[in-house]
């Protein structure tokens, strides 16, 4: 093979492998963390307990089925004490659909989600895709934390700019949850004196 044939594959190869990452990404709108509050029907601290994967009646589509305990209800979902989400993909019979940039869960993790209202399946929705997802974590120093990860997903802002997706820093799960409670204006947020004393 000459050297320009090795060249030619080479730069094939590369576009295959840049339109594949292209494709491995779902692009949508950045939301701030008030946005995600105020769009959200509800907010949860769950507990992922379950996830079963199956093809719907026309055999077409994969979806998953998670089953969660709510811990803490936060904004609606008063009294639920658990919830069911179904998310497109999921692997049935050796067969994977992937969907980027929606959420992953595992059994066992603890999350915080922000969901929408029920679809007319009766299924709510993680809302902005991955970034309505924040994961629970426990330092070493015993302290909870969230994480919110956003691998797969291309962030715009509303006037159509790409975003930097990285993740951001780990923030203590209190201060994370009073934040929330301080847009929505309800009881157990950290009150704050607008007027602290001066010395």
């Amino acid at each position: 093979m000459t050297r320009f044939r090795l060249l030619l594959v080479g730069a094939i190869a590369a576009l295959v492998l840049a339109g594949a990452q292209v494709a491995l990404a779902t692009t949508v709108q950045k939301l701030s963390l008030q946005e995600l509050t105020k769009k959200s029907d509800s907010i949860v601290m769950a507990r992922v307990d379950d996830a079963v994967s199956s093809w719907d009646a026309g055999h077409k589509e994969i979806y998953t089925f998670y089953t969660l305990s709510v811990l803490q209800p936060v904004k609606g979902s008063k009294g639920a004490t658990t919830l069911t989400l179904r998310q497109l993909g999921g692997t049935v019979d050796n067969i994977a659909s992937v969907v980027p940039g929606m959420p992953s869960f595992k059994k066992g993790e603890e999350v915080v989600l922000f969901l929408t209202q029920k679809d007319p399946a009766g299924y709510p929705w993680v809302v902005g895709l991955q970034q309505g997802k924040y994961t629970v974590t426990t330092g070493k120093n015993g302290v909870k934390m969230v994480r919110n990860e956003l691998a797969g997903t291309e962030l715009l802002t509303k006037s159509g700019q790409h975003v930097d997706s990285t993740t951001a820093p780990d923030m203590p799960l209190s201060a994370f949850l009073d934040g929330i409670k301080t847009s929505l204006d309800v009881d157990g947020k950290v009150k704050v004196d607008p007027n602290p004393p001066t010395e």
